[in-house]
């Protein structure tokens, strides 16, 4: 039996330098004399994966052991970068399942849906599955049928383009308007936005001569029926809307001249309670000024603001902002949960933090006054704006001045997300649209999705999202770091023209909000991935202003590789509940031979390591010889070539070499294993 070790500790190893050679029968069998066959390789080692970057269960380790925090944990992987925050910008990723294959869609509810850039619908499959197939000259060929199986109608003609988006008819606003569409003559009234039904992200309701029609996501058309319908007030009153008591739904409410009367429900029938705040000719505001997760009143008088806490009388909060002429706005900048000042001014929204008379935050684009709305509209903590532009509510990011990218659909219904048909039987959903692309002949099938809804379908891929209830709820941490690396990693890549990253493991697994196999529907995301990603909204790891590329890996071993980012000690990969710290699998030497065209092995050694822990560290080259021929490999050569969890391991003497094939061994045949070790330092 021929034994690689990564756990035994060999005394005085020469960091880099350590050289074991291993001595190995071409044949060799119990009737030779030998207790055991030498016909495997027994393989000990540490860690699994490359071991560059965060370890996952390093991560778990620190957060549940050590009581670190994600920052902490983060800090302590990615020497060299900072935290930073990012707007949540559309990701593309490659479907890397469907490479040369159509892109076959279909959706539970309502019709699939071709459009431009400019949300404008250019052809429509109504209860249909549509195929799409890049054509070898150009363009692309249409076809429909009545299940993902077919059979499949082509339509006549050709659509020219190299791209094509796709998306159900509830989100084909889609990449340009984000995730809210209302058609033409839709907005019979004043728009105003809300949280009618207590999900954390804000809707729409449209107001007129007292009538408040409210939608709980959407609403998407004139056709989509509202939630809640209402009679509150009359032509001509000021509309405010507010969460008056604190449990995360908003309410209807009219102010005039000072007397405010705000709705205790959803209904026509609920009670009416009336609160004083303001004189005649002010601008009524209302905002959660103290962050206690109730709304308070407040009212702008030219460059003054004069806002009221709930729970305390009178005006708290006096300060001048902005211009008598500006439009006033309100919202959650940072995600702090306290509501701040801003103004819109000739179409450039000023935002200030904490009541004070600087301006804090950068200028960002929006519309006008009376085109702009301000909402949290994915649920992430943050208020951005969106603009009223051709019965369509435009939401953007918000985040940086000039940065235009939209999010899309973060919450809608499963029954409205665009399915992509993976067999006959099987489809996978998607947040988002997906887009068929040509690429140099042939045809790719590309998601275009906003990066935190995308992180939803990756966190708990690539981490147990269980792990946040480890450690009485430390475990929360790790998942937190990994919301932030996984964050990271995506936004960093640049693997194609069309499509930033990829799908797979060979850039981060994701799986698209859900799959379908026959009757049963398996979601890939989870509420503690969901609470982490929300918790870590927005943030990175950065380097030299750019978005460092966070690698990471399951077990590092106990040290880290190093390279884009230093090496470190890593305690924390040795939790308990971590199988992959250390290891143990067998390789046949016949696999080995076979490898090399069946000649006989004599010998393998390892001749480099790169000094880092135990045994001298992780294999940089190992040498296998054949008779007069040597075969040299990097230790991650050896290792993929014969499966192993990472290329730390560790070479020992066997013992049951035949005789007649000791002749180059430099030790003496009776040598005890102690005197072995201190031989080799």
């Amino acid at each position: 039996m021929i034994t690689l070790r990564g756990a035994q500790r060999m005394r005085r190893a020469a960091a880099g330098a350590l050289v074991a050679a291993l001595i190995l029968p071409a044949t060799a069998s119990a009737q030779d004399g030998g207790e055991t066959a030498d016909t495997d390789l027994t393989v000990t080692g540490h860690g699994w994966g490359h071991g560059r970057g965060m370890s996952q269960y390093g991560a778990l380790g620190y957060a549940v052991d050590f009581g670190w925090s994600s920052e902490e944990i983060l800090d302590h992987y990615y020497g060299g970068t900072t935290a930073g925050t990012v707007p949540n910008s559309i990701l593309t990723v490659r479907i890397d399942a469907s490479r040369d294959e159509p892109t076959i869609v279909t959706v539970d509810e309502g019709a699939v849906v071709i459009f431009d850039d400019d949300g404008n619908t250019t052809h429509v499959a109504e209860d249909r599955v549509l195929r799409v197939t890049a054509l070898a000259g150009g363009g692309f060929e249409l076809a429909d049928g009545p299940t993902c199986a077919g059979p499949f109608v082509t339509r006549p003609g050709t659509v020219a383009g190299e791209e094509l988006r796709l998306a159900s008819a509830a989100t084909a606003a889609g990449a340009s308007a984000g995730p809210i569409r209302l058609s033409d003559g839709a907005i019979a009234g004043e728009v105003v936005v809300g949280d009618w039904d207590g999900d954390g992200d804000d809707d729409i309701g449209v107001v007129a001569n007292g009538s408040w029609r409210l939608w709980d996501d959407g609403p998407f058309g004139s056709a989509d029926a509202p939630d809640h319908t209402m009679s509150f007030g009359e032509s001509g009153d000021t509309w405010v809307v507010g969460d008056w008591n604190g449990d995360g739904v908003d309410r209807p409410g009219i102010f005039d001249d000072g007397t405010w009367r705000v709705k205790a429900g959803l209904t026509t029938e609920s009670r009416v309670v009336s609160r004083t705040t303001g004189t005649a000719g002010d601008e009524p505001l209302v905002g959660d000024w103290d962050g206690d997760g109730d709304d308070d009143l407040g009212v702008r008088r030219g460059r003054q603001w004069l806002l009221a806490n709930s729970d305390e009388e009178g005006i708290t909060i006096d300060f001048e902002f902005g211009r008598s002429s500006d439009a006033a706005i309100v919202g959650d900048w940072n995600g702090d949960g306290t509501d701040d000042p801003g103004v819109i001014r000739d179409r450039r929204w000023h935002r200030t933090l904490d009541f004070h008379e600087t301006e804090d935050l950068p200028r960002i684009n929006g519309g006008t006054a009376a085109e702009s709305l301000v909402g949290d509209w994915d649920g992430d903590g943050l208020d951005t704006p969106a603009t009223i532009v051709g019965g369509a509510i435009d939401v953007g990011d918000g985040i940086e001045e000039g940065d235009t990218s939209p999010r899309i659909d973060p919450n809608i219904p499963l029954e409205h997300s665009i399915q992509r048909c993976v067999s006959s039987t099987r489809t996978s959903y998607y947040r988002g649209e997906l887009r068929a692309v040509h690429n140099d002949g042939a045809q790719r099938t590309v998601n275009a999705v906003a990066v935190e809804s995308y992180l939803r379908a990756v966190v708990p891929l690539e981490m147990p999202a269980s792990w946040a209830l480890l450690g009485d709820g430390t475990g929360a941490e790790a998942l937190q770091a990994q919301a932030v690396s996984a964050r990271s990693y995506a936004l960093a890549e640049n693997r194609t023209s069309y499509a930033r990253t990829c799908d797979t493991i060979s850039c981060q697994v994701y799986g698209g909000r859900a799959t379908r196999n026959g009757d049963t529907i398996t979601s890939n995301e989870h509420p503690l991935a969901d609470a982490a990603i929300l918790a870590t909204a927005g943030l990175v790891r950065s380097r030299d202003g750019e978005v460092a590329r966070t690698e990471f890996s399951s077990s590092t071993g106990g040290w880290t590789a190093g390279g884009v980012f230093p090496a470190v000690e890593d305690l924390g990969d040795g939790i308990d509940r971590n199988p992959n710290h250390d290891w143990t699998v067998s390789i046949a030497i016949a696999t080995v031979e076979q490898r090399w065209g069946g000649r006989q092995l004599d010998q393998i050694s390892v001749t480099e390591r790169n000094g880092l822990g135990e045994d001298g560290g992780r294999v940089e080259t190992v040498e296998l010889r054949f008779g007069d021929e040597v075969f040299t490999m990097t230790g991650n050569e050896f290792r993929r070539a014969f499966g192993l969890k990472s290329d730390w391991f560790t070479v020992d003497w066997a013992r049951n070499a035949a005789p007649d094939r000791r002749d180059d061994c430099i030790c003496p045949e009776a040598w005890p294993t102690n005197e072995l070790d201190d031989a080799f330092g």
